[in-house]
């Protein structure tokens, strides 16, 4: 059982740069006001918007710069070769994630803010783990994946609860 424990909390802290770029936008959206959407407002050959406004670049930035920063503090607590390149790919999948399933949403005809089970839980998690993949860098069981994705969809029911209750979100999925 130890073991168990000790794999899924290690999976975690591997996987951690990834969660904090995702959930930072959340917050940077109610710090800056003033944000450019991604796509300029510019719909795509359907029609709809390519992404939407709740996709921008200021979220984009402090999303990646928030979990590099996390892979930084990892390495201070435990020095590993390569963890900071691997927190990067983490954080920057996470967010290319989040954008390809707003991207999803949009085509689907989902408004931003609108629920779409799956999609906004996993699409982060599922491009930053394939970009450690293809680098090379992925060193995680396939138990701790699947603990990962299930720690994952509880994560955001419960972060997104929290997130609605001070305010930074205005529903709470």
């Amino acid at each position: 059982m130890t073991n168990t424990i000790t794999d899924i909390l290690n999976a975690v802290w591997f996987v951690l740069p990834a969660y904090i770029a995702n959930a930072t936008p959340v917050i940077a959206a109610k710090i800056i006001r003033n944000r450019h959407p991604i796509d300029l407002g510019k719909n795509f050959i359907d029609g709809k918007r390519i992404l939407g406004d709740s996709k921008s670049w200021e979220g984009l930035f402090t999303g990646m710069a928030s979990g590099i920063f996390i892979a930084f503090i990892q390495y201070l607590i435990q020095p590993a070769n390569l963890i900071v390149i691997r927190g990067t790919l983490l954080s920057i999948g996470a967010m290319i994630g989040d954008l390809a399933g707003a991207f999803i949403k949009r085509r689907l005809g989902i408004k931003p803010g609108a629920p779409a089970p799956l999609i906004d839980q996993l699409s982060f998690l599922i491009v930053a783990l394939l970009f450690v993949y293809l680098a090379g860098l992925y060193t995680l069981s396939t138990t701790q994946t699947i603990a990962l994705i299930i720690i994952t969809l509880l994560l955001h029911v419960i972060s997104n609860a929290i997130a609605y209750l001070f305010g930074l979100k205005s529903v709470p999925w």
